[in-house]
């Protein structure tokens, strides 16, 4: 299916996948200082010259003088069209391509005005609110964060900001599309969403404003509010002030916070290096963001106990992208903008050196809430600690994690690892031929879309029946003989017609799975090819393949 994508979607693909990363799944890197090095797989040669830049996302070879990015290296390395590599890296992230229209663009653009024209009018109201003013010089905001941060100010009014837009020629449907208007629930028109609120304007690494955050100058009730989603924003996609930060870059770690005041206040105290959520947790896509500019992040939430819980879930995300993170802790319930308030720039300097890594940040947390000195306290200490653990990959990591936690329960590693796997490892029941096969499916999304086809299609008898029938010997192919035990893929008794899928939806996914199948065996005949470039037997398998691939893209089941 041919797709029409937008540059800011292209943006989107490229930032969530990170060149090493991308580029390691078909050749062997090596680090080489800040950069990796490996053989040139465009040209035979026995010293490396081939070298992958993480900072500027680009290769080049300084042998045979091939170079590009992502999509590039896709296109020469498999032999892929642009918009073939641009869907294989956007599902490898999980974004879903859609046709996008020249209207479509267009109206982007005009949500991107219509933005900015808002963010200069709050910037300009701010100058005239002494209330405004004052406030943020008692938060210790000074005049050139404001001016940085392009901090402003909504009226107290519930038509300020529609009535200026209105008087640049933007209509209303046109001004509620970016969230910055609510539609009236028992009259016609609009109202301002943000009304007597400091403005916090969101950009994105491109310098488009795509959203705001607004808070109370008092106490009332929600202190936050922010944009809702749209078609140029998403909250759970992107991180406030990242533009800044990796504008002015100076460390390789990054300091991940909860709040818009958070990230003004240490960037004042000299740490630019710092980012915040839009007001949800923490999200896998978000982290994607970060790891393609920083190699060390930071967790600083509040010290109360739901920024405790936040900053729990945080580990574990990282730690499911393979990333170890560590926790900035704060005493008394305090935040980091309260605890630099307070403190300074080199107090806060040694909390940050005191950072407390996964196992340090579980056992403080753990240990405070159960008394690890009972036999009660060590149970539910334990099962905490592995209801984490089961999200760390790595398993000497996580065995190791299990020693400490022996150390500080005094049972023994045995007995706890025992548990461990009696609970969680025991229960994906992986045998001999699927664990094979999972090797061979390693490093693409197939099983998502097969996890996804067996819950679909086990609540319906008719598709479930069609689906075995059609797919069974495929199936056997890809993930092995046992798959209907493997993959739970059995006819369920709680039968459900919503959300079921068509046969056409059915022949769609199949259709994935196999275009991910070829693409995977196409990989590994290109590392063979590599080591034997004159291989003819070879040569004519990729042959095969590519042509295989082909005919699947444009629709077809072999």
């Amino acid at each position: 299916m041919p797709y029409a994508v937008s540059d800011e979607k292209l943006e989107e693909i490229k930032d969530l996948n990170d060149i090493v990363d991308v580029l390691g799944e078909f050749i062997e890197l090596k680090r080489a200082g800040t950069n990796y090095k490996a053989l040139c797989p465009f040209h035979n040669e026995k010293t490396p010259s081939f070298v992958v830049s993480p900072d500027k996302q680009i290769y080049h070879c300084f042998g045979c003088g091939e170079g590009g990015d992502v999509f590039s290296f896709l296109m020469k390395y498999n032999n892929y069209t642009f918009m073939e590599a641009v869907e294989y890296l956007a599902d490898k992230v999980g974004i879903k391509l859609e046709q996008v229209s020249e209207k479509n663009s267009e109206k982007k653009e005009l949500l991107y005005k219509i933005n900015r024209e808002a963010a200069i009018y709050f910037y300009g109201n701010l100058k005239k609110s002494k209330e405004s003013i004052n406030y943020l010089r008692r938060r210790g905001i000074d005049s050139k964060s404001i001016k940085k941060f392009g901090i402003g100010y909504a009226l107290d009014s519930w038509n300020g900001l529609l009535d200026h837009l209105k008087s640049k020629n933007y209509k209303d449907k046109d001004i509620a599309d970016t969230g910055l208007v609510i539609e009236r629930n028992k009259s016609e028109g609009y109202y301002d969403r943000f009304r007597n609120r400091i403005i916090f304007p969101i950009i994105n690494t491109k310098k488009q404003v795509i959203g705001f955050g607004g808070r109370v100058l008092d106490d009332s009730l929600p202190k936050y509010l922010n944009s809702p989603d749209s078609e140029i924003f998403s909250k759970g996609k992107y991180l406030y002030n990242l533009n800044n930060s990796i504008k002015n870059k100076e460390t390789n770690y990054i300091i991940l916070t909860e709040g818009y005041m958070d990230v003004i206040k240490l960037s004042i105290n000299g740490y630019n290096n710092t980012v915040a959520s839009l007001g949800t947790a923490l999200t896998k896509h978000q982290i994607r963001l970060l790891k393609k500019y920083y190699d060390v992040f930071y967790i600083a939430y509040d010290s109360d106990e739901s920024g405790k819980k936040a900053a729990i879930k945080a580990l574990n995300l990282f730690k499911n992208q393979n990333l170890e993170a560590k926790v900035i802790v704060f005493p008394n319930n305090m935040d980091p903008d309260d605890y630099i308030s307070k403190y300074g720039k080199s107090k806060f300097r040694e909390r940050l050196n005191e950072n407390l890594d996964y196992f340090e940040f579980l056992h403080s947390y753990y240990s405070s809430k159960y008394d690890i000195n009972t036999n009660k306290g060590k149970v539910k200490y334990i099962e905490e600690f592995f209801g984490n653990i089961n999200n760390v990959s790595n398993s000497i990591e996580r065995e190791l994690i299990i020693e400490k936690i022996s150390e500080k329960t005094q049972i023994s590693k045995e007995n706890l690892l025992k548990e461990f796997s009696k609970k969680y490892l025991n229960k994906k029941k992986f045998k001999s031929d699927f664990k094979k096969k999972k090797k061979e499916v390693k490093g693409i999304n197939i099983e998502n879309y097969f996890t996804t086809l067996a819950e679909k299609v086990s609540k319906n008898e008719e598709l479930y029946e069609y689906t075995v029938n059609k797919y069974s010997e495929t199936f056997k192919k890809i993930f092995g003989n046992n798959f209907f035990e493997d993959y739970n893929f059995k006819l369920t008794k709680d039968y459900s017609f919503e959300n079921s899928l068509s046969t056409d939806e059915i022949d769609f996914m199949v259709n994935k799975i196999l275009i991910k199948y070829q693409e995977k065996q196409l990989s590994e005949l290109r590392h063979k090819l590599n080591n034997n470039p004159n291989n003819e037997e070879i040569l004519t398998e990729i042959s095969k393949i590519y042509k295989e691939i082909k005919i699947l893209r444009q629709g077809g089941i072999n």
